[in-house]
């Protein structure tokens, strides 16, 4: 309202640029709605699957490329993603270059297995593939195991921590080059670690869904 009235005040009315905006905003809202309520209507006794399910989605970020490099792409966020998704998945600055295609889903394999386990777990992921699996008495320990069952593979892969990284940590995943690294939370002193690594994108969840959490795969 503030910035309508402001442009009615200051200019006389509304530009057609801004009116445009707005009305995109409006149909997707009320589209959004209409999907909400088809998919409750539609449900036939099962609420995780009804028969007409209509997906909002709001364009997040462009990515470096698509799943090849002379392609385009774009990540969008699902508008009822819950937090603790990949969607909601803030990105702490760290890193030179966007994300690509094959780094979301890489991200999102390597988020799916390290959720699996409740104790300190990391997964190190190569083309989707888990190439290092580990348990450890810390969150620490358990990257280092998971780095070192195949180092090889575990160079420019993507790294997914159920536990927030401190600065050793931190330190220990400097020590190998790596596209990206998630987990719940990064506290200061690891991010000065991390974010002095040129290429590395630090991605933190916030909310953490363990293996229960029930999500649709499209």
């Amino acid at each position: 309202y503030d910035r309508v009235l402001a442009s009615i005040e200051g200019e006389g009315g509304v530009a057609e640029s801004t009116r445009a905006e707005l009305a995109a905003k409006a149909f997707a809202h009320t589209a959004a709605y209409d999907a909400a309520i088809s998919a409750y209507l539609s449900r036939d006794g099962d609420a995780a699957f009804p028969r007409y399910l209509t997906l909002p989605f709001e364009r997040a970020y462009g990515l470096r490329y698509g799943e090849n490099p002379h392609q385009a792409g774009a990540f969008y966020v699902e508008r009822s993603a819950p937090s603790g998704s990949l969607a909601r998945a803030e990105s702490l600055g760290a890193g030179g270059k966007e994300l690509s295609f094959n780094n979301l889903v890489d991200v999102e394999a390597a988020l799916d297995c390290v959720r699996e386990f409740e104790g300190p777990a990391a997964v190190v992921v190569k083309h989707t593939n888990p190439c290092g699996v580990a348990l450890g008495d810390s969150i620490e320990v358990a990257y280092q195991r998971a780095r070192e069952a195949d180092p090889l593979s575990a160079f420019g892969g993507i790294v997914a921590l159920n536990r927030d990284v401190d600065e050793r940590t931190a330190k220990v995943l400097a020590e190998t080059f790596i596209e990206c690294v998630v987990a719940p939370r990064f506290d200061e002193a690891a991010l000065a670690v991390l974010r002095a690594k040129k290429n590395l994108r630090v991605l933190a969840t916030g909310a953490w869904l363990d293996a229960s959490h029930a999500s649709l795969q499209y």
